[in-house]
């Protein structure tokens, strides 16, 4: 982890410009989807086992975002194309509730938005996520969803419907408090204290939320005193959970992650992204796990458990007769 907690200055980081007003300059694509449950390989019977995404391709923007690579099998750019070329599946919650029928998900999880954000800007316009949440409601499917979005605030009674029916988990994706970091990193993601407001929205709700302490970027946002205050600020706002997952540069996304890096951020903060990240996608194994082992400890401290003892406790607190969950960590 890195020895300053001071590596560069508000002044020196470039904001991107901000979203222009409506979709200026973002095409939608609008598709009719054959299908939208998609199964996790080895997943285990009864864990996080299927995928769903509404969205291919995200206007949040993040530089990092590993999904860059699957948009050049669609034939998009994997940069700015990425950005502003949304794949849109107009019919999901039809679809779903076809899939959902024969009872095709069982006792599994799935997960709602683990490629591209379910609640970035054209949720706002195409509102998917709503009959989504019926499906899985009604068909009281355990499932998570993961945002950077505050969007998501508008759906908090249908996750409380939910939460009723089923398991429910909501991870907020929040890697630093730093303002700074959000501005050159997710540039479009709304302000971490928004996402911090969601959670504890959530919470006061009775809906189980956690966050995913992601990404955590090197050299910008793994200080030890930083990590600290993310993890408190979590806890404050009434978390059940972190998981901390420390930035990856897929093969899609390192190009463009540097160039954006090369023109944001202070060169001496980009030398030593480009250095870390010029030949391998991760950083060493005894960085990310020293940074893990930090941030679960903090959480130990506040009695919040791991992200998958968490899964695994509410998963196993099903009532024989009915199924129904008992408490879900409320």
């Amino acid at each position: 982890m890195s020895e300053q907690p001071g590596l560069f200055d508000t002044a020196l980081v470039t904001p991107p410009p901000a979203p222009a007003p409506g979709f200026r300059d973002i095409t939608f694509h609008e598709k009719r989807a054959r299908t939208l449950l998609n199964k996790v390989a080895g997943a285990r019977p009864g864990g996080m086992a299927w995928t769903l995404n509404p969205y291919r391709g995200c206007t949040h923007a993040c530089t990092y975002c590993f999904a860059r690579d699957g948009h050049a099998r669609l034939g998009f750019d994997t940069g700015a194309g990425f950005n502003t070329q949304v794949v849109v599946k107009t019919n999901a919650a039809e679809v779903l509730r076809r899939e959902l029928r024969g009872g095709k998900t069982g006792e599994d999880w799935v997960m709602v938005g683990t490629s591209t954000d379910c609640y970035q800007r054209a949720e706002g316009h195409y509102q998917l996520m709503p009959g989504i949440l019926r499906a899985l409601a009604d068909h009281r499917v355990n499932f998570t969803t993961t945002t950077k979005s505050a969007l998501l605030r508008r759906d908090i009674p249908l996750y409380a419907a939910a939460a009723r029916a089923a398991n429910v988990l909501v991870m907020t994706s929040l890697g630093s408090l730093d303002e700074r970091v959000r501005r050159a990193f997710e540039p479009h993601a709304a302000p971490p204290r928004a996402r911090l407001a969601t959670v504890a929205a959530l919470r006061a709700a009775g809906v189980p939320a956690g966050v995913l302490i992601s990404r955590v970027i090197p050299h910008a946002g793994d200080h030890p005193d930083a990590l600290n205050a993310l993890v408190d600020a979590c806890a404050d706002a009434g978390a059940v959970t972190v998981w901390p997952d420390v930035m990856r540069i897929s093969p899609g996304a390192r190009d463009w992650f540097l160039g954006q890096s090369a023109a944001h951020l202070p060169p001496h903060l980009h030398e030593r992204l480009a250095v870390s990240y010029a030949v391998d996608r991760a950083m060493p194994y005894a960085y990310v796990r020293d940074v893990t082992a930090h941030i679960h400890a903090r959480a130990a401290g506040h009695g919040l458990p791991r992200w998958e003892d968490y899964i695994r406790d509410v998963s196993s607190s099903r009532t024989p007769d009915t199924g129904s969950p008992r408490s879900r960590g409320r």
